[in-house]
């Protein structure tokens, strides 16, 4: 797909057929790619890293800059999760993907695309447009997080475990993906005034916007941390309270086991034991002392 500008507005729009001047923009896959690489230097250095895109980086070069973007899942906003390749040139930006969503991305950015001069500039627009709505994500899962904490101290602490590690598992890959956004953005602030990069404020500015996605989420990732030194305090009070249960149980029952045991052992001359009011005695030593037991556990606030 081809994209030319519109120097009225600084729009741009589609146009497959004009083959007379280059492209403003383009969307092409990994074989589209491959048959211009007599016409694009470095082609194969993005070739390499299309192969396997895991992060999100750039590099310069004599006459152009390529790079590779990978947008992680966020399945709350259900967008796109997006890895393609982008080549950029003083003339033109080239996005290279091969699955098909990419051009469904950009279709339904393409609107709010306006008052464009160069490449450089488009491709800031594009990737404000990654982390647009991401304040609104990190507050949700802010949310969640708070709902964790209620539910702890409320005693729910059912799939636990299994919620925090999903939360951070996502945190850990949010926190690599704003920090290798702010190191791109900050490459291109140091190229601020060459052919490709006529404005470096608004690149310092999306640069300080990922900073500040980045701090959002490791205070979330600290979050999580109290959060399971909560519940395992939680835990270690639960078995703190159930092994104070088994002691004063274990301690009410120790005299009345001693007196079992004295007379249980039957000697042939234990008085008691040929006593007519023997077993009665027995059962109201045993009452007086189980009552004594209770009120003194009451008076020293054991239970």
């Amino acid at each position: 797909m081809r994209y030319f500008i519109n120097s009225k507005d600084g729009s741009l729009y589609p146009d497959e057929k004009c083959e007379d001047r280059e492209p403003f923009f383009t969307i092409m896959s990994a074989v589209e790619f491959r048959e211009c690489k007599e016409h694009l230097p470095y082609c194969k250095e993005l070739l390499h890293c299309l192969g396997s895109i895991r992060y999100c980086k750039a590099e310069m070069f004599k006459n152009c800059i390529i790079g590779t973007l990978r947008l992680p899942q966020k399945s709350e906003q259900r967008s796109p999760k997006l890895s393609f390749g982008f080549y950029l040139t003083e003339q033109s930006l080239l996005f290279v993907e091969d699955v098909g969503d990419l051009r469904l991305w950009v279709e339904k950015q393409m609107s709010t695309l306006q008052e464009l001069r160069y490449p450089a500039q488009l491709l800031l627009q594009f990737m404000e447009r990654m982390i647009e709505d991401d304040v609104l994500y990190l507050s949700h899962m802010e949310t969640e997080t708070e709902k964790m904490e209620e539910n702890i101290c409320n005693g729910d602490s059912k799939n636990f475990f299994a919620l925090l590690t999903k939360y951070r598992q996502k945190l850990s890959e949010l926190n690599a993906y704003y920090e290798q956004l702010t190191n791109i953005g900050e490459m291109f602030q140091s190229f601020a005034c060459s052919s490709f990069v006529q404005d470096a404020q608004d690149w310092d500015k999306y640069t300080h916007r990922a900073e500040r996605l980045q701090n959002h989420v490791q205070l979330l990732r600290e979050n999580m941390l109290q959060l399971r030194e909560l519940y395992q305090s939680k835990q270690d009070a639960r078995q703190n309270k159930i092994m104070g249960i088994l002691t004063i149980v274990t301690t009410f029952f120790l005299p009345l086991t001693l007196i079992t045991g004295w007379y249980g052992m039957n000697f042939a001359y234990m008085p008691e034991l040929k006593w007519r009011y023997g077993y009665l005695s027995v059962i109201i030593v045993a009452l007086i002392i189980a009552t004594g037991e209770i009120i003194y556990f009451k008076k020293k606030k054991f239970f």
